[in-house]
Parts: C-alpha cells; sequence; structure tokens
C-alpha cells in the first residue's frame, strides 16, 4: 500500500467528487480512478460508493479515511521529528545528582534546559551517591550524573561547575556553635555523624582524608542516608557531621553551619560517558557556560 494511494483515497473522500479531486492532486481523472480501483482491490473491501451523480463513502471507507488520515499525519511528521531529534529538540535525557547538597546547580540546569529545549522530557533520578551515579552511568541508566568529586572518571566527560566549602553542624548548644569559623583540630574528639560508608559518598572519604592529616580518626558514631536526616541527628543531640555549606538551605531548627576554614572543599561536576550520541544530552553539555557563568 503506497502513501500516494492513501493521498488519492481521502482527496476522493474529502471531494466526494473524481473531478475536484483530480485537480487537487494536480493529476487528470482516469489515473486517479485506478489508483482508487488498486487500493480497494488491496483492501479487499469497496471503500468508495459511485453513482452517475454522486460519490459516497461506503461503512468500510469511513472506517478506512480515518486511519488513512492518521497514516499520512505520521507520515509527513515523522521527516520533522527525526531532523528535531538529529539537532537534540526532542528525545530524553537523564540526569542523575547527589543529593539536596546539590539542589541549587541542579534547578539551575533544570530551569535553563527546559527553557532552551521545552520539547525534550528531562528526566530526574531519585538522589544517589557519587560511586552510585558513576555506576548507573557507565551501565547507561543515566545520560548524566551531577556528582562530588573525586570519582573514577575513565571513560567519562568532567566538568567541574562549582566548588562547596564544608561546615560542620552543631547543635546550637554547643561549645564551638558561636564561632565564626573553626579549624578540624577543633573537632577532635567529638561524636560524628557520617553518610553511609557503603555508597561511596565523596564527603566521607574527604572527611577523614583530612582528620587523618591532622592526627587522629574521626569518630563515627552513625551514619545516616541524607544531609536533612544527618542535620536532624545533630538537632537531636548525636553528634556533629561535616557537610557541604549548601545544607544551609535546608534550615534545620536547632542546628548552626559554622564554617570550617581549613577542611578541603568539595568540588560538584557534571558527568557524563565519552562518546555519547544523544544530542539531547549535547544540548545539556552545552548550556553549562551559562550554568557556571550564573553560580
Amino acid at each position: 500500500m503506497e502513501l500516494r494511494h492513501l493521498q488519492a483515497f481521502v482527496a476522493v473522500a474529502e471531494e466526494l467528487n473524481f473531478r475536484r479531486a483530480a485537480v487537487r492532486l494536480h493529476m487528470s481523472q482516469p489515473p486517479l480512478s485506478q489508483q482508487i480501483k488498486r487500493l480497494e482491490h488491496e483492501v479487499g473491501v469497496a471503500l468508495l460508493r459511485r453513482t452517475t451523480r454522486q460519490v459516497e463513502l461506503t461503512a468500510a471507507g469511513e472506517a478506512f479515511l480515518r486511519e488513512a488520515r492518521k497514516t499520512l499525519q505520521s507520515a509527513e511528521a515523522a521527516p520533522r521529528l527525526a531532523r528535531q531529534a538529529a539537532a537534540g529538540e526532542i528525545g530524553v535525557v537523564r540526569l542523575g545528582f547527589s543529593g539536596q547538597t546539590s539542589y541549587r546547580v541542579m534547578l539551575l540546569i533544570v530551569r535553563k534546559f527546559r527553557e532552551r529545549y521545552p520539547n525534550v522530557r528531562f528526566d530526574i533520578l531519585s538522589p544517589l551517591y557519587g560511586g552510585e551515579l558513576v555506576d548507573q552511568i557507565n551501565q547507561q541508566e543515566v545520560d548524566a550524573g551531577l556528582l562530588r568529586l573525586p570519582v573514577p572518571t575513565e571513560g567519562l566527560c568532567v566538568r567541574e561547575l562549582d566548588q562547596h566549602p564544608l561546615a560542620v553542624a552543631l547543635p546550637d548548644g554547643h561549645r564551638l556553635a558561636g564561632e565564626w569559623r573553626v579549624g578540624l583540630d577543633d573537632l577532635r574528639g567529638e561524636s560524628f555523624i557520617s553518610y553511609p560508608t557503603n555508597r561511596g559518598s565523596v564527603v566521607n572519604q574527604l572527611v577523614q582524608a583530612a582528620c587523618l592529616q591532622r592526627g587522629y580518626n574521626p569518630n563515627f558514631v552513625q551514619e545516616a542516608p541524607d544531609t536533612h536526616t544527618i542535620l536532624s541527628l545533630v538537632g537531636a543531640g548525636s553528634g556533629i557531621s561535616l557537610v557541604p555549606m549548601t545544607a544551609a538551605h535546608l534550615k534545620v531548627p536547632g542546628v548552626v553551619l559554622v564554617p570550617v576554614h581549613d577542611a578541603p572543599s568539595v568540588p560538584l561536576a557534571l558527568v557524563w560517558r565519552e562518546g555519547d550520541r544523544n544530542p539531547a544530552l549535547a544540548g545539556l553539555v552545552g548550556l553549562l557556560d551559562e550554568v557556571v557563568a550564573e553560580l
């Protein structure tokens, strides 16, 4: 069944006149009649009822007309959609992110992308730790990840976007809560609440390495699955914790964040697979200069 036969049938069905349909299609009437006959033969039923005075649709013709129009619309849309997909104007981008302390950057990325590519579906995946996100990117379950460095980057492209200083989260009655900044030595002997040790938390690794450089091993007494839970436990008096300063937006009652002047900052980066051919992902990567300029 050829598209030109469907076009011929739709023209006749809408005009209910072979002469007018032939004019509309820029062809003579005999070839048009032959196309309709071939189409009816292929379908196996009569689509039109012809008399000397008029042309009418049969019940089969009414049903066929609806589907023929859909087919022609799809055929017309296919090249346009292909061009849009190649240009990254439609499609899907799946973005993973590293949790609540990266919300500001994540929201900025999403806003800019939706403004530029409103017809691309932008899926935001549940927060994951850096090591977990890298695994999902490598397994092609995620197109890009907003995560904290360092992570294993073989086979990946990395664009650092921001640096987040670390702060110590303290109960508001803690002896250091009134300080404008503290050092890691001031935290010696404290009970630490940490992110999970088995999920690839970059912050955990940085905190432990920084404390070891100052001659002590942090006393991790409890783990919590996310920053908000960590701050809630701090507010309840379970211990202290080192978290990115961007956690301040969570505003947990009873908790004070004090900058730690000699703790390392935590880089935040967008990571994606080398050689990924998803045009919609290329559109996302192309916006990163604008994102950095607004941070």
